[in-house]
């Protein structure tokens, strides 16, 4: 269980939620401009709110997830990495494996310098928990939040080493309590800038190959942007070697199919 507040903490807590609850969506956005992260104790984390994450990927379908052998996945554009916040750029292609946590990305436009770190976000923007599966590190409860009308747990925790070239950077999942899904990712681009903060809301979620995916993705902070997913297949049966190769070989370079109607 979550470690005891003391009482002028818990007060404090109390004051913040009633708050938050007043305070629509971009309000509070605004509002957590000055100091976005929440403040945790050290240590080893929370096992409750470790096991929060467990139960957050079963629920986004990690039993699936761990039999596929490869998922390839299209977008209509993309909200690329760059000092201080994300741009749009155009059309891109994303494959996944499973198997060793492999993942990359094609796109028209973008710095290729910011690549790696594009390519990291959008695999923690469409797998969610299911990117944290085997995390070791600390797992922290942090003030809830409502988000378009759900009541979601917040979790908060370190990655180390961090997206590119950073040693960490700090991620904050929002997990709505109804159906264990991800609402809303926060995390920091240390390697980009220390004051960097991506804020991505998920919504239209379906369930495809077992899998839950988000198909709509909403930037919070910053100037508005938004991007969907647009194809999906799986098991296609390319060897990692496909992605390594630039550009990409064999099975791995078709388009991602079409999503299927809902």
């Amino acid at each position: 269980m979550p470690t005891m507040p003391s009482s002028t903490a818990l007060h404090r807590r109390r004051l913040l939620g009633h708050a938050a609850l007043l305070l629509p969506t971009p309000l509070l956005a605004l509002a957590g401009c000055a100091s976005p992260w929440p403040e945790v104790p050290a240590g080893a984390g929370s096992s409750s709110a470790r096991q929060r994450l467990q139960e957050a990927a079963e629920a986004h379908g990690l039993p699936a997830w761990q039999t596929l052998q490869d998922a390839n996945l299209g977008f209509d554009r993309l909200a690329w990495p760059a000092a201080p916040g994300l741009q749009p750029v155009g059309p891109a292609q994303l494959r996944l494996m499973p198997a060793g946590g492999l993942a990359a990305l094609q796109a028209a436009q973008g710095d290729p310098g910011a690549r790696p770190l594009a390519t990291a976000l959008h695999r923690l923007l469409v797998l969610g928990p299911l990117a944290l599966h085997g995390f070791t590190g600390a797992v922290n409860w942090a003030e809830p939040v409502t988000l378009q009308g759900r009541r979601c747990d917040h979790l908060h925790l370190q990655l180390a080493p961090g997206l590119g070239a950073a040693a960490s950077d700090r991620l904050s999942l929002f997990i709505d309590r109804e159906q264990g899904w991800l609402r809303r990712l926060q995390l920091s681009l240390q390697a980009l800038d220390a004051s960097a903060l991506v804020q991505v809301d998920l919504t239209g979620h379906r369930r495809l190959h077992g899998v839950l995916w988000p198909l709509r993705f909403a930037s919070v902070a910053g100037a508005p942007l938004a991007w969907q997913l647009t194809g999906l297949d799986v098991n296609r049966g390319y060897p990692a070697s496909a992605l390594l190769a630039t550009p990409w070989a064999g099975r791995a370079v078709a388009p991602a199919a079409a999503l299927p109607p809902a």
